[in-house]
């Protein structure tokens, strides 16, 4: 199975996306080629499922080091943070 996504960070740009399936460990996800600092980055990751629910969640790291936190903040002043998650079904 393939979950996938884009990430974004302004002026800056995505260094690497993990991803974390069903609170298992952080995994890499592959980007697709940067085309510059300013265009979103498609991101996927492979992995088996197994027949059921599931929740993939992702966190994103730029170029300047840092790396999403889990806390939740909306776009006003500085950009939206925290982790995007997803609860799925596998068949």
């Amino acid at each position: 199975m393939r979950v996938a996504g884009i990430a974004w960070v302004q002026h800056t740009g995505i260094d690497r996306v993990e991803v974390r399936i069903d609170d298992g460990p952080w995994r890499e996800a592959m980007l697709s080629q940067q085309v510059n600092l300013e265009t979103w980055r498609m991101w996927w990751v492979e992995f088996d499922a197994t027949p059921g629910g599931h929740q993939a969640v992702c966190r994103a790291a730029d170029k300047s080091g840092y790396t999403q936190t889990d806390v939740r903040a909306g776009i006003v002043p500085d950009g939206a943070t925290g982790w995007h998650s997803i609860n799925f079904t596998a068949r």
